[in-house]
C-alpha cells in the first residue's frame, strides 16, 4: 500500500489532465508544457518507488512550478498556490519516509 501512496499523485494528475483535454476538444486542447507537469509526478513516483528518496525532488519542483504560476496567474492564485503547496509538502514527506525506510533496511 506504501508504495501506491508514492505514484498517486501522478495516476491522480494524469487521470484529471485527460478529462481536461477531452473536454477541451480533443488532443487539439493539449499544451505542450503539460508533458513537464505529466512527466514530473511520474518520475517522482518511480523513482520513490524504487527507494531512491532523492526522487521527491522532481514532485517538490512541480509543486514549485504550481505555486509560481499559482502567484504570477492573477485570476487563479489561490487555486494554483495551494495546490503547489499540497504537493510540495506530500512530496517533501514522501521523501522523509522513503528515506527513513531505507535507513531501516
Amino acid at each position: 500500500m506504501k508504495k501506491f501512496l508514492y505514484i498517486m499523485p501522478a495516476v491522480l494528475i494524469c487521470m484529471l489532465y485527460a478529462l481536461l483535454t477531452a473536454l477541451a476538444g480533443g488532443i487539439s486542447g493539449f499544451q505542450p508544457i503539460a508533458f513537464v507537469y505529466i512527466i514530473l509526478p511520474i518520475l517522482a513516483g518511480v523513482l520513490l518507488r524504487k527507494g531512491n528518496w532523492w526522487g521527491c525532488l522532481f514532485g517538490m519542483t512541480m509543486g514549485a512550478l504550481l505555486i509560481y504560476n499559482g502567484m504570477t496567474a492573477q485570476p487563479q492564485v489561490f487555486a494554483g498556490f495551494v495546490a503547489g503547496l499540497i504537493l510540495a509538502a506530500y512530496y517533501a514527506a514522501m521523501g522523509l519516509v522513503c528515506a527513513a525506510s531505507q535507513k531501516k533496511e
